[in-house]
């Protein structure tokens, strides 16, 4: 079973924050199947059930803060048995432009708490990622303050692409794996 893990924070007042946008695309990916998300009973988090390419994908987003992320996620994968190689992550990334999407397995956290917290639950880093751009904060602004801003309305058509392409990379991870993947979403930008 592939697992895909959209990141972010619970509640209205994180939604449409910029740290939120891996959990804004896995609710687009979920809502494009028809699908809903329900509580797991055994991890807490919020699931769905999703066919990409003929494969039952489980879609998840944690109901804890982002920095405790692993508590409800590696539950999941200790329940479905997911293998590092079959997880996926959809993360905000301060150090790719905003709106460019990148595909890597593995590698640092990058003060990523989020993703800290996965590495430590499951054990590892070598993990899929699909890394969502919002660009680095202006000026002096704090990269924790940034992060936890909305991302402002004049941004809303490019915030809708950045959704939706941080989708189609994830169907390609799905249904291609991932050099063929980054082949095509690294030629976007």
């Amino acid at each position: 079973m592939k697992l895909i893990v959209g990141l972010g924070n619970p509640g209205p007042a994180y939604e449409k924050t910029r740290h939120n946008v891996g959990a804004m695309v896995a609710d687009s990916l979920v809502s494009s199947y028809g699908e809903n998300f329900s509580v797991h009973k055994r991890s807490g988090a919020l699931t769905a059930t999703v066919r990409i390419g003929g494969e039952p994908v489980l879609v998840a987003k944690s109901r804890t803060y982002m920095n405790v992320t692993g508590r409800q996620i590696g539950p999941l994968v200790s329940y479905y048995s997911v293998a590092p190689e079959d997880l996926i992550v959809l993360h905000d990334e301060l150090d790719i432009d905003f709106g460019t999407v990148r595909l890597k397995v593995g590698g640092g956290e990058g003060g990523h708490n989020g993703l800290r917290s996965i590495s430590q639950t499951v054990g590892t880093r070598d993990y899929l990622r699909v890394r969502l751009g919002i660009g680095r904060p202006p000026g002096r602004q704090d990269p924790a303050d940034f992060v936890l801003k909305p991302f402002p309305g004049a941004d809303k058509a490019d915030v809708e692409l950045l959704i939706a392409n941080g989708v189609d990379a994830a169907e390609l991870l799905v249904k291609q794996g991932l050099e063929a993947a980054q082949n095509v979403v690294h030629a976007w930008s």
